[in-house]
Parts: structure tokens; C-alpha cells; sequence
């Protein structure tokens, strides 16, 4: 079978939750005879493989002016792979957004199944258009994509009483990492040690709620430190805020965003994984810390605790004085954090494997050819 892959930033993945997906599952598509392509966006790259993990990578560019940049580029490796790689017949679409570009991809008979990532358009970051493509493309996929695929059931019957229409429910999966494989450097860099830190992973946006985290983590009896992975691509007053408040508190650490190795050796020795997230879909991050054995404390909106069933903790949705109780509960009863994050490593360990959710991704496009 040949899959193309249009609506990421591209590979390998470093940013977000769409990358991470297609990175593992397009090396496992490959790695079983399929000849796969993945559109790439040629600004957000210095350097331009051919190929990553048996995957062949396009890179196409966009018009890079936040709010069109995502738009452009899938429209444009839309049009190169009709007239350039018009062999590849089916297409694994991202983003809700991109949605609207179905009708031109079926029009050149091709099978589209498309990944939507939550309820776009009830994100604060995006203003009234961004807002309005995210609904009308979302309606679109749901009236002319071949399958519209969810990672939660949350989402799902959203979409369901919002459009009309099911979808199917495709996880996404948990990165395990091996804490013997560790670098020490990266934490002696930041003048942290294991156990003795939390750890928050994402944008900084309004949705991520870091501003009721850092206020938590300030009422706190702890002599922890609070680590705060990422940064956000715009340069927006909320951002700069944040930024501001880890500046006036020697506690807190803001590396920015970090990737691979470096990545891997913060999150793995963390005493806690925290998060006040306020829209989620299936998070990445809260994967990735679970099956790293960290025990995670989250925000209990209705997709987070879809994501962890029992295996994790959540504080009452949009309750941050619970928020506070619950991370002072987890600060003074170790073993008690020991005991979940061994559940939820348990956890992903049976629901959230990479191989498993591919293989879910081969069998429908199968389906569709048949």
C-alpha cells in the first residue's frame, strides 16, 4: 500500500502530539512493506533527509505567517501530490483544519482518513477565522473523508451529537523509556537530581493553564523544585508572563522546548508528573510520562480521565485549591507515588502500545481499499 502523510510539521517529529504519532506509525507501516511518504514543512527544517526510519520525506514549502502557515503547506503538498505522486492512493490527513481540503483530494480519487486532535476551535489561542476553518473543516471530514479518526471517547461523541457522525477511536500511544539508558549530565546541567523535582511538558498557552500550576506549586510545602518543559512558537503576552513569573522564582526552571535524549532524562527522574491543562485531547505528554514510570497528577476534565482511568491522579476539574491538596497529598506520601506510577506504567503498558495502534491505522485503510 502507498500512504501519503500531509498535515504535520513533518520528520522526525519535534514539536507536537500529530508528529510523535506519525513518526511511529509510519516507521511501522514501513518497516511491513509499505512505501510511505510524509509531507514536510521545509521552514521548520535545516537539514532535509530523503528518508527517516525506511519513511520518505517531501519537503514543501508554506506561506510562514502564523494562522495561514499550516493551512498553506497542506494545501500545497495537497497539489504536489496530485500531480507529482499522484501513485500514492491513500491519505492519512491531519488536523481538523486541513479538512476543508478533502473535497480536492476525493475529487482525484483518493482514500482520505484524517486525525482531528481535540475540539479545535475551543482552543484560546486561535482567534474568530482560525476558529471558524477548524468547525468547517471538521464538518467537511465528517461529510467527505472516507474515515474520521478520534483518540478519545470524549472527542468522539462530541463529534457524534455535533455532526451527526461517529468515528473511529485510534489511541495514541506511550513512549517507554528506559531509565538505564539515562544521561546524569543533562540533569547535573540544570543542578537537579532524581525524585527531587516536578515536571510540567507543553505550549504556553492560556488553555495549559500553567499560570493556576505556578500558583499551586508557590503555595506548596516542598522543597522541589518545578521544571517547566516548552515555550510557544508565537511570541504572545501570555507566554511572556509565564516566562516572567520563572524568572522572579529560582525554583522554577523554563529550559524551552527540548527533544530526545535531554527530554527523556527530565521527565524519566521526576518525582511527579503535574498538569492544570484545561482542554486536552489524548495528551502526548501524559503518555510519555506514564510510561516512564513518573506518576502523573492532572487536571480532571473529562478526556484526562478517559486517558488514565484509575492509573494516575486527577484533582477536581478546574479545582485548583483541590489541585493544591492533591500535590501536597502526593509531595508528603512518597510510596503512595511510587504505588501509581507503577500502576500507570502498567496501564499504558496494555492500552496505549505504538504496534498495536498502527496496526488499527493498516486495518482501516485496508478496509477501505477492499
Amino acid at each position: 500500500m502507498r500512504i501519503a502523510v500531509i498535515g504535520i510539521r513533518g520528520l522526525p517529529a519535534n514539536y507536537g502530539g500529530f508528529e510523535t504519532c506519525a513518526e511511529h506509525t509510519t516507521k511501522y507501516w514501513a518497516e511491513n512493506g509499505h512505501d510511505v511518504l510524509v509531507y514536510c514543512r521545509k521552514s521548520h527544517y535545516k537539514t532535509h533527509l530523503d528518508q527517516v526510519n525506511g519513511v520518505k520525506l517531501k519537503y514543501i514549502n508554506s506561506i510562514n505567517i502564523k494562522g495561514v502557515d499550516t493551512l498553506t503547506h497542506a494545501f500545497f503538498s495537497i497539489l504536489n501530490l496530485i500531480f507529482f505522486e499522484s501513485d500514492y492512493k491513500h491519505v492519512h490527513l491531519y488536523n481538523s483544519g486541513n479538512g476543508i481540503f478533502i473535497p480536492l483530494l476525493k475529487l482525484f480519487n483518493k482514500k482520505v482518513i484524517i486525525s482531528v486532535d481535540g475540539i479545535e476551535w475551543k482552543r484560546e489561542k486561535w482567534g474568530l477565522i482560525a476558529k471558524t476553518i477548524h468547525k468547517v473543516g471538521a464538518r467537511m471530514a465528517v461529510k467527505f473523508s472516507d474515515k474520521v479518526i478520534t483518540d478519545n471517547k470524549e472527542v468522539h461523541d462530541f463529534y457524534k451529537s455535533q455532526f451527526g457522525k461517529g468515528s473511529s477511536i485510534i489511541k495514541y500511544g506511550a513512549k517507554f523509556i528506559e531509565k538505564s539508558n539515562i544521561n546524569d549530565d543533562y540533569l547535573k546541567k540544570y543542578n537537579l537530581k532524581p525524585k527531587e523535582y516536578y515536571i510540567f511538558i507543553g505550549r504556553f498557552v492560556q488553555e495549559k493553564g500553567l499560570h493556576h500550576l505556578i500558583a499551586a506549586y508557590q503555595k506548596l510545602n516542598t522543597k522541589k523544585r518545578l521544571v517547566i518543559i516548552g515555550d510557544d512558537t508565537a511570541n504572545t503576552h501570555y507566554r511572556n508572563e509565564i516566562f516572567k513569573k520563572g524568572e522572579k522564582d529560582s525554583n522554577i526552571i523554563m529550559p524551552g522546548f527540548l527533544y530526545n535524549d535531554e527530554y527523556e532524562a527530565l521527565l524519566s527522574n521526576a518525582y511527579l508528573y503535574v498538569s492544570a491543562s484545561e482542554l486536552e485531547g489524548t495528551s502526548p505528554s501524559l503518555l510519555a510520562a506514564m510510561g516512564a514510570k513518573v506518576c502523573a497528577l492532572v487536571n480532571g476534565i473529562e478526556e484526562n480521565l478517559e486517558t488514565i482511568q484509575s492509573a494516575a491522579i486527577a484533582f477536581d476539574k478546574l479545582n485548583y485549591e483541590d489541585l493544591l491538596n492533591k500535590w501536597q497529598y502526593c509531595e508528603d506520601h512518597s510510596q503512595f507515588v511510587d504505588d501509581m506510577a507503577m500502576k500507570g506504567y502498567q496501564h499504558v503498558q496494555s492500552n496505549y502500545r505504538w504496534e498495536t495502534i498502527s496496526q488499527e491505522y493498516i486495518q482501516i485503510l485496508n478496509h477501505l481499499t477492499k
